[in-house]
């Protein structure tokens, strides 16, 4: 249903991320990646390297429950305020973005004449990526619910030339003109209300040998880069939220790699495979505290914290300093992330 959103800040985006907070010990066995900080944030493939994982402290937070989302609640979300900020800072984000649209597209392997779907296309940076490959024949159709951003992605494909064409769609309703050989996303499929609905609807698009390819976040307690701003907040935030049901729409709804898998199965998808990304991310911004701002900015914390009367400064002088040992030589940081890597065939 929902588009290229890997730090959703929608209010029920906010619940699921502070909720996986709450049960990430339960979700990962107490064990985390090993990462290695002077590796730089190229895409690649490797198993996972497991040590354990150092306690940390949970403090109590505050949160305003507001339960799930509806479908017209999210498609209202990114065709107002949330849909202009991604839009604004598109550039910085399909740039922190970059290496897992180079992942999406290795598992791929799209060749030249084939027809391709992106589903969340967001601003349009991996279907542009994807139309270099596939040249002008097909071409790649992108459908994403947020008119603002189908709108910069025209304007990026008319500018390129790229053969590629976008338009407003809920995908999980969505049906192609024509058969398409391959269907991608980059953090694009985690939001659908009935994602076994969803993804049997999809595979309605597909010819029989095509596939589907995408990336989709590990749990929080892997992905350090997300998780750091709202632990951040949890000092000054007073009692905590209940957590989500697993699952549960969101920008984490597929953490588990086995729910992944069933989904797929049960809605007539063959072949599936799930890989493991790791690495570490290079943020935006040449300091701290400029990497601070932007994940202030773009993530849930920013509402969190006005909803609940807070001083938003101090929340970003605590996540500055929660910074300071991920900063490497070159002036920038570099923080873990996880995804998977998901592909199957339609048949």
């Amino acid at each position: 249903m929902r588009g290229d959103r890997a730090l959703a800040d929608a209010p029920s985006a906010q619940t699921r991320l502070l909720g996986e907070i709450l049960r990430r010990k339960e979700a990962t066995d107490g064990r985390s990646p090993h990462w290695d900080a002077t590796k730089s944030a190229k895409t690649r493939f490797r198993a996972c390297h497991i040590r354990p994982k150092p306690k940390r402290v949970m403090v109590n937070i505050t949160f305003c429950q507001d339960g799930q989302m509806s479908n017209k609640d999210q498609i209202d979300y990114w065709n107002g305020p949330g849909g202009e900020k991604w839009v604004t800072h598109a550039d910085r984000l399909d740039g922190l973005l970059a290496p897992f649209a180079e992942a999406v597209l290795a598992q791929a392997q799209l060749q030249s004449g084939k027809s391709v779907l992106d589903i969340g296309c967001g601003a349009g940076a991996l279907s542009l990526k994807a139309a270099g490959q596939v040249g002008e024949m097909h071409g790649v159709r992108g459908v994403d619910v947020s008119r603002p951003l189908v709108g910069l992605a025209s304007q990026r494909a008319a500018l390129s030339g790229a053969p590629a064409k976008f338009e407003v769609a809920d995908a999980s309703a969505y049906r192609a003109p024509d058969p398409i050989d391959a269907v991608i996303s980059r953090f694009g499929v985690m939001f659908f209300e009935d994602p076994v609905s969803a993804f049997a609807n999809i595979r309605i698009s597909v010819r029989p040998e095509g596939r589907i390819v995408f990336a989709c976040w590990q749990s929080l307690a892997f992905n350090d880069w997300a998780r750091a701003p709202l632990e951040a907040a949890m000092p000054l935030l007073p009692a905590p939220p209940t957590p989500p049901p697993a699952g549960a729409p969101g920008p984490f709804a597929f953490a588990d790699r086995d729910y992944v898998s069933s989904i797929l199965s049960d809605s007539g998808w063959h072949g599936i495979a799930v890989a493991p990304w790791q690495d570490n991310l290079r943020l935006p911004g040449n300091s701290i505290a400029e990497a601070a701002g932007f994940m202030m900015e773009l993530g849930p914390v920013a509402r969190l914290v006005k909803e609940a009367g807070i001083d938003l400064a101090k929340v970003e002088m605590a996540l500055q300093t929660s910074l300071e040992p991920h900063l490497q030589k070159d002036g920038h940081v570099y923080m873990p992330a996880a995804a998977w890597i998901v592909s199957a065939t339609a048949s």
